[in-house]
């Protein structure tokens, strides 16, 4: 379990994060956005695959949110990550969309190192964006909690 000291921390960066995002325009450009790890070919394979792991719907999406700006300064002063996040985005490059879903969920059912990364990277960009944590998840900020009681799915119970 994180130390009450860690678990501020971490949240305490979650607005600085969501606000990098804002720099993306609508359909995830990026003017004035200079990318630290990824080319531009990479930047937009990257927002192609995000969107396809947490779409638009009646709430934004990650393209619109700026995940993949957030994923590409997430990767600055990473090299060991960043090598391989890049060697696994070569396989996506040129494919339509619906041959990247389908390597997507390929990669998934093989629990590939790419793809969790991936993954990883889109679920915790989207949720540090006002969009996915105050929009989606309804977090009103700074509210104290009493008791937090973790999942309360059945199918998430061990």
């Amino acid at each position: 379990m994180k130390s009450r000291r860690a678990v501020i921390g971490m949240t305490a960066a979650l607005p600085v994060l969501g606000q990098h995002a804002h720099e993306a325009g609508s359909g995830g450009e990026s003017p004035g956005y200079t990318p630290k790890v990824l080319s531009a070919a990479e930047l937009e394979t990257t927002r192609r695959l995000a969107e396809h792991i947490i779409p638009k719907t009646d709430t934004p999406g990650a393209a619109e949110v700026g995940v993949h700006l957030l994923i590409d300064r997430a990767l600055n002063g990473r090299p060991k990550e960043s090598k391989a996040f890049r060697a696994g985005l070569r396989k996506f490059a040129k494919l339509d969309a619906a041959a990247q879903v389908e390597a997507l969920k390929a990669l998934a059912a093989r629990k590939d190192p790419f793809f969790k990364m991936l993954k990883n990277m889109t679920i915790d960009g989207y949720y540090s964006t006002r969009e996915g944590l105050a929009g989606e998840l309804g977090w009103k900020g700074l509210t104290p909690v009493a008791e937090f009681k973790g999942c309360t799915h059945p199918e998430h119970q061990a």
